[in-house]
């Protein structure tokens, strides 16, 4: 016979599987530097590198935290659309700074807004705001 507190367990253990797998743009476009340039020693691309960690945390919060602002909103979901949509954008116009910083071509102006226009139009339509 299971434990009770058996599918507390499998739950907990489904959100952190979940939720440590979920990196930002930033750590993202930090694994696929090309670490033979010479660019990528510099202080400027150090310095990116080392600050693309807060992105990681500000999508991790936004992944818990928006659901529960809507439920908590009465489902007002634009809002928090809008919020994430503004910290995407942050993050990824950050991975396309470092990639330039660190040797490589960084994503343009439209591909940036184009990417941050479908993940906000992806969290209308689920009713979820993603990122």
């Amino acid at each position: 016979m299971m434990s009770p507190r058996f599918p507390y367990k499998a739950l907990s253990l489904v959100l952190a599987v979940l939720l440590g797998g979920c990196a930002s743009q930033s750590e993202l476009a930090a694994l696929r530097l090309d670490t033979n340039n010479p660019k990528y020693r510099s202080a400027d691309c150090q310095s990116s590198i080392a600050g693309s960690a807060v992105h990681r945390d500000i999508k991790n919060v936004t992944m818990v935290a928006a659901p529960v602002l809507v439920v908590l909103s009465a489902g007002l979901l634009l809002p928090v659309v809008a919020a994430n949509a503004g910290l995407d954008a942050a993050d990824r116009i950050d991975a396309s700074n470092m990639t330039t910083r660190c040797g490589g071509q960084g994503e343009s102006g439209g591909e940036i807004a184009g990417s941050v226009a479908a993940g906000a139009a992806l969290g209308v339509a689920t009713g979820l705001a993603p990122k």
